[in-house]
């Protein structure tokens, strides 16, 4: 073999493996990131919500973000998929999916009045209202009937939240975080769920 075609054997070889490694660097670089993506998404899921008041007072949940993709939201979480198809949309089509639980819990307290329907059924009334609630009752004889209506606002804000690992400042991604807040004083976000889709 001549010095010439030796020179070129080598280069093959150095750049064959240079392209290995390179390929198989990459691959292990995707598949760890991967697997810290998996591992945070499944920490968000069990988290529990966080409270704090906003500056107007109003009491806000917050909680981080899961980011999952199309299969694995599948393999996962059946019954949202279920529930998707239910909205009449096409899963592949959804970019993110947010669950919300709230409670409401409120005492009434107000007068009941003496009052006469149709000119000679006596019965006893009451009514209430304010800025979420309108209530009001009836009770004639031993039956009661009463009506409740009731209005809020849930705001929910998805941004980017705490550094993953605050040591390393601003080289360090942020967590996507959700919060969660009900206008109505007395209801509270008891569970929330912000799930961010991707394609496999």
């Amino acid at each position: 073999m001549t010095p010439n075609r030796n020179s070129i054997l080598w280069l093959l070889i150095v750049i064959f493996f240079v392209g290995t490694s390179y390929y198989a660097g990459r691959k292990y670089l995707h598949e760890r990131s991967e697997r810290i993506r998996i591992t945070e998404s499944f920490s968000a899921a069990n988290q529990e919500l966080v409270y704090y008041k906003a500056e107007n007072g109003m009491l806000v949940a917050r909680n981080q973000v899961l980011e999952l993709r199309s299969r694995e939201l599948r393999n996962i979480y059946p019954e949202i998929l279920q529930e998707i198809r239910n909205l009449k949309i096409k899963p592949n089509r959804v970019e993110s999916f947010t669950e919300t639980v709230v409670e409401t819990e409120k005492q009434i307290t107000t007068v009941l009045r003496d009052s006469i329907i149709h000119d000679t059924i006596q019965a006893r009334v009451f009514d209430y209202a304010d800025e979420f609630y309108n209530v009001s009752g009836i009770a004639i004889g031993d039956t009661q009937q009463v009506y409740i209506h009731s209005t809020d606002s849930l705001i929910q804000v998805v941004y980017k939240g705490k550094r993953r690992k605050p040591w390393l400042w601003i080289f360090s991604s942020r967590n996507l975080e959700q919060a969660i807040a009900c206008k109505n004083p007395n209801a509270i976000v008891k569970y929330s769920r912000h799930i961010e889709i991707s394609k496999p």
